[in-house]
């Protein structure tokens, strides 16, 4: 019985591997988006701060005590979402060591099954060479 050809499901498995790859890069490309929305927030801060430390108006630091914990939420808000980004990340990681792991299963099987069809055919081809050769001594026995 004649195995099967597993080269059109490592080309399947390879386009899984692609998307998986792409997928990742988007998370990444929104974890920089959230990295540098929690950048540009604690820098406001600091600079509304720089602004009140140079401010003895009392409302000034009034205000700035409300915005400050105002944006404390904000920043506590964008740590949840980074939390949530970088596990979708590991766990999307994770996926693509699989999926890479099964294709390299599959690869090394195609391997084998080829080695093991060379190895079969070589062993077809001596045999045909040592019948030949068998024949063409049995006949120069026949003839001498």
């Amino acid at each position: 019985m004649a195995e099967p050809d597993l080269s059109g499901l490592i080309r399947y498995r390879r386009y899984q591997l692609d998307e998986k790859r792409r997928f990742i890069a988007r998370l990444y490309a929104e974890a920089d988006k959230i990295y540098g929305t929690k950048k540009r927030a604690l820098d406001e801060v600091a600079h509304e701060r720089a602004y009140v430390v140079e401010s003895s108006d009392p409302h000034v630091i009034t205000g700035f005590l409300t915005y400050q914990g105002m944006m404390k939420k904000k920043v506590a808000l964008i740590d949840k979402e980074i939390q949530r980004i970088d596990t979708r990340i590991q766990v999307a990681q994770d996926d693509l060591r699989e999926e890479y792991a099964e294709i390299k299963k599959y690869e090394i099987v195609q391997r084998r099954r080829l080695e093991r069809k060379r190895a079969e055919l070589a062993r077809r081809e001596a045999a045909l060479f040592d019948a030949q050769a068998l024949e063409m001594y049995r006949r120069a026995v026949e003839n001498a």
